[in-house]
């Protein structure tokens, strides 16, 4: 019976019914949609009344990946070989289309694909929460971005009506992405296109109009064909290579991992330190030693493998970061394009 009861208490805990039109912060977006995009006031209420707060996403949005695991761990989230194959197989079976933007936008077809890759495993996982709910829980009840997810609640509106969707059924990610590409509503007003030549902008099932669309979004931000993407430089120099003319992100990542040695007789912490390429005063500060000639046979030494990298991002990483902001985000980007043919 606890267990029941338990259960229930989490379910109602995680989809908290909010009316969301007689919230403070709701006259904003009710008068805006009212005065400047002539929405009808009881059709909004009625919207926001519908809504649904849920815990989880704020829980979610507040722990991203990019920002609470390692380069390393992030890296094998994305550069893995069944996104890899079938982000080939995805290249193949829409060659045509993403050569046309290749061409037109002067992006590669290898970015676009691992965009795709990145953000739905090429339109397979386009995201299972209701946007509405997104929108608003993080729009009213996440202070710290709160007038963001107001606005794109407003542009999220405009966008159902433009494109004859409906406002309660429209699913995406926790943050409100939709689509192959997970365009926020701003973005898919601003920067989503018509590619298939329907008339229609769909990024939720036109792989072309998705296409399209990123190749577009990276060209407006900046795209330039000529330049590279990443360039690794000395972590002595970390400096703005005289050939790069355009916008630049110095970029650390920290690589490799952590391993262990068991100590066996006769062994000296000294040695141990210059087989595996690390300085003895780092080995007695990871593994707080405090006599470094007492060693016993069997004790397990932590190795620290890890090692700076520094890489330059050109003005076309800087594109990428304008579609995600992580750093980490744009390099897997261009990791999984590498994978891809790039």
């Amino acid at each position: 019976m606890k267990k029941l009861f338990l259960i229930i208490f989490l379910i109602q805990f995680n989809f908290i019914q909010s009316d969301y039109s007689t919230h403070p912060r709701a006259e904003y977006v009710i008068n805006e949609l009212v005065n400047s995009y002539d929405f009808d006031e009881e059709q909004i209420i009625s919207v926001l009344k519908n809504a649904k707060k849920q815990q989880s996403i704020i829980k979610r949005i507040s722990t991203p990946a990019e920002f609470t695991i390692t380069w390393d761990k992030y890296r094998k989230l994305f550069i893995e070989e069944k996104r890899i194959k079938n982000g080939k197989s995805f290249i193949k079976d829409n060659l045509a289309t993403l050569e046309r933007a290749e061409r037109e936008f002067g992006v590669p077809k290898e970015i676009i694909t691992a965009i795709l890759g990145v953000e739905t495993r090429y339109g397979n996982i386009q995201g299972k929460d209701r946007v509405l709910d997104s929108l608003t829980t993080l729009g009213f009840d996440y202070p710290r971005r709160a007038e963001f997810f107001r606005d794109e609640l407003i542009k999220f509106f405009i966008l159902t009506r433009e494109n004859n969707l409906d406002i309660f059924s429209v699913k995406g990610s926790y943050a409100g992405a939709m689509g192959y590409g997970q365009f926020i509503s701003s973005s898919y007003l601003a920067y989503a296109i018509d590619y298939d030549g329907d008339n229609y902008v769909d990024l939720f099932d036109s792989k072309k109009d998705a296409i399209g669309s990123i190749a577009n979004y990276l060209s407006i931000h900046g795209w330039n064909a000529e330049a590279d993407i990443v360039l690794e430089i000395d972590h002595n120099n970390v400096r703005k290579p005289i050939s790069l003319s355009g916008k630049f992100i110095p970029v650390k990542l920290e690589q490799g991992e952590d391993t262990f040695y068991n100590t066996q007789s006769g062994d000296t912490l000294s040695q141990i330190a210059l087989d595996n390429d690390v300085s003895l005063s780092e080995l007695i500060k990871l593994n707080d030693i405090k006599n470094e000639d007492v060693l016993i046979a069997g004790e397990k030494i932590r190795i620290n493998k890890k090692k700076n990298k520094y890489f330059i991002g050109t003005e076309n990483f800087v594109a990428i970061t304008k579609y995600n902001y992580s750093h980490f985000y744009a390099m897997v980007v261009y990791n999984l394009a590498r994978e891809l043919g790039l």
